[in-house]
Formats: structure tokens, sequence, C-alpha cells
């Protein structure tokens, strides 16, 4: 029952004064809602990320040229082995060759359900003497099949075929019925084979702005014998660390290195991938939080200010309660509460900013912005440990007033 009293009479305290309590919960509103609104960006982000890597495939492996490189403390304990490293990097690299997709093929079982070489590369595709720069993949048989691909029309491309892009067929001819038609590629004219069903975009790719080679008529168009990348598909999520394995053990055989760590080739998993954007936009995302939170800081200020101002303007009214019998400790509690309902209600309203403006950014980013529990518990608990920290020295003062010097005060 008292803590409503000492409640409504902190409501009847904030109302005396309403500009100067409605500037300082302002101050409050903008610092949660800078700290929402940037939260649910960087969450809205995350998940948007999330999905698209897991549209290419939650169970695809892809293996890239590249090194494990060597960090300082590994050319301290072991600098022949550094020097090995440093060597190969200066042109000593094997890249992905047909040898090394033939070598996995083999290997597919239980773990590996299917595996593809590609080899992209942009170029200039005309028809009738119109040009366009566009994407054209090289790609081994298994391509379609390990990234959920499908033809509306046609069949895969043979020698001297190829296959369009949906939007692609639909900004070189005006249609999609374009099966047996000529197109140049880097001057080399191909026949149209088939067309592409239209495939979700994601900003990583988009199939339906593509065309399609097979990797034969792609290592003579682009003049090399190797592949940019190899992709293999695990039968399942949880086969995806085996098959990982699996994968690093077949490729240094084949490229006859002992020691995993000086590997020409890398292996990522989708989960991989997702562990270090999610890592990379966390740490963003607290970054700019954090930032957002110097305002809060600001807000904290001004409730410090406005509660020594009510104080000193009150300094009769808390005489008067503590000659009539008021404890130091109900004074207290009567300030510290005060301070809190300001917070609070800061912290409410700047709940809802926030997520406005997560909204609106959204739709001009095109993701949609996510507003966790999280994020709100703890702009509620920031808001109201704010009105605490900084509502507690002037409660302070005011509980410790000598009530003769308080009602003596002009």
């Amino acid at each position: 029952m008292k803590f409503f009293i000492i409640l409504k009479q902190s409501f009847k305290a904030i109302m005396t004064n309403k500009v100067r309590s409605f500037l300082t919960i302002l101050g409050i509103i903008i610092g949660i809602g800078s700290v929402i609104g940037l939260m649910s960006l960087g969450t809205g982000v995350k998940e948007s990320i999330n999905e698209q890597i897991n549209s290419l495939g939650s169970t695809n492996l892809t293996i890239t040229s590249g090194f494990n490189m060597y960090t300082r403390e590994d050319y301290a304990s072991d600098p022949k082995k550094a020097q090995q490293a440093s060597s190969s990097m200066l042109g000593s690299t094997k890249t992905l060759t047909q040898e090394d997709v033939q070598a996995l093929e083999e290997i597919s079982n239980d773990q590996i359900s299917s595996v593809t070489g590609y080899i992209s590369s942009p170029v200039i595709l005309e028809v009738n003497d119109v040009e366009q720069r566009g994407i054209v993949i090289g790609m081994s048989s298994e391509y379609f099949i390990v990234y959920g691909l499908s033809l509306e029309s046609g069949e895969l491309p043979t020698d001297k075929e190829i296959v369009l892009g949906n939007q692609l067929a639909i900004d070189m001819f005006g249609s999609t019925d374009v099966i047996g038609k000529k197109i140049s590629v880097m001057g080399t004219e191909l026949t149209i084979s088939g067309v592409l069903a239209n495939q979700n975009e994601t900003n990583f790719s988009n199939p339906n702005t593509q065309g399609y080679i097979s990797d034969k008529e792609a290592f003579k168009l682009f003049g090399t014998d190797n592949y940019n990348g190899i992709v293999a598909k695990a039968t399942s999520d949880q086969t995806v660390d085996s098959a990982k394995k699996l994968i690093e053990d077949t490729l240094l055989k084949t490229h006859e290195i002992d020691d995993a760590s000086l590997a020409d080739f890398t292996v990522t998993s989708s989960k991989d991938l997702l562990s270090t954007i999610d890592s990379v936009m966390s740490m963003l995302t607290s970054f700019l939080a954090g930032i957002a939170a110097i305002s809060l800081l600001v807000g904290g200020i001004g409730i410090m200010n406005i509660m020594l101002v009510s104080v000193t303007e009150r300094t009769r009214e808390i005489g008067l309660r503590k000659a009539l019998g008021a404890q130091t400790s109900q004074i207290l509690i009567q300030f510290m509460t005060e301070a809190v309902v300001l917070t609070v209600i800061g912290g409410v309203f700047g709940i809802l900013v926030g997520y406005g403006i997560g909204i609106i950014a959204g739709e001009f980013l095109e993701f949609s912005a996510i507003v966790t529990w999280d994020a709100i518990l703890l702009a509620v608990s920031i808001s109201s440990f704010i009105g605490l920290l900084f509502g507690i020295y002037p409660a302070a003062r005011a509980a410790k007033l000598n009530p003769i010097d308080a009602l003596r005060y002009e």
C-alpha cells in the first residue's frame, strides 16, 4: 500500500513541472530509442544474411584455393615449416583441377551426395550487335543438383551450348522462348539449350542474370584447365563435419601434401561462414549500441539535474515532512522513485521509438528489423539502472536535510 502512495506522490511531483519533466524524459527516449533501433537493425541484418547463406545450401561445402596462414608464433616455433609455407605462397600453389573433382566424386558415399566444380568469369554477351555485360559459369554436371537449380525449358548445356538465366533471356531477347537461338560469348557463338526457372535472388548472387555452360566449354573459352572452386554437398546437416574432414584428407592426398597446415586449399561450410558473420555482426551491433548508449549518459545527467533542482525547490516540503515524523529512508525512497519513474517512462517510449526507427530503416534497406525480448529487457533494465544511479545523489541529499534548516529555507 505504501508503495502505491509513494508512486502516486512521485507522479504528482513529476507533473508539477510538465515541460521540465518532458525534456528530461526526452533524453532517455532518444538514448533508449537509439540503442533499440541499432540492435534491431543489427539483428535484422544478421538474420537476413543467415537466410541467404542457408538458401545457398546449408549442407554445401565450398573448396577454394588458398593457404592456412601462419601466425608469428608459428614462425618462431617452427621456422622450417614457415619457410615452406612462404615458398608455396610465392607461386607453387596447386590450383583446383579436374582430377580433384574426380577424386571427390570417387569417395562420394553416405557422407557426400554430390560434387561439382565451377569456373566463373565476367563476359561480354552479344545478340544482333547488342552487347551486355554478364557472368557466365562453367560447371560440371552436378552443379544444378548441388545448388538446387532447375530448368524452365530445354536441357543442360553440352559443347557449344549455353543455358540462360530467366532474366538474362528476357534482357537479351525480350522473352524466355529462346531455345535454339544463338548468342555470342566473348566472340564465340553458342546455341541456347535451355532457360533457367526463376530463382530466388540473394545479395551473394542472382542466378536469373547468369549464363551456364559446360566446364569443358569454359576451359576453352577462358583459357584455363582449372576450377575457381569446388562445391560438395553433404548428405545431411549431421554429416557436414565428417564430410569436411573426408574432403580435406582426400585433397591433401591428391595434392601430395603431408602436413595439413601447409594445405593449398580451404574447405568452408555454411556453418563456418555463419559463425564468422554472427561474430562480426554481434561485435558491430554491440559497438554501435555502445556509441548510442552515450546519449543515455546525457539523459542520466539530465535526471540528476532535475532531481537536484527538485530537491532545492522542495526544501521546505522536505523539512515539514521530517518535522511531522517522516523518516530519512522514506524521503530517500520518495526521490529515488521519482527518478526511476522518469527513466522507466522514457524507456517505454524509447522502445517504441527504437522499433519505429528499425522498421523505417528496414524498409529503405530491404530487410526486416527484429526487436528481441532480450533487447527490450535490456532497455528497461538500463533505464531503471540509470534512474537509480543518477537519482541516488539527489535523493541522499534530500534525505540528509536538517528539518530545522529546511523549514527556515527561503
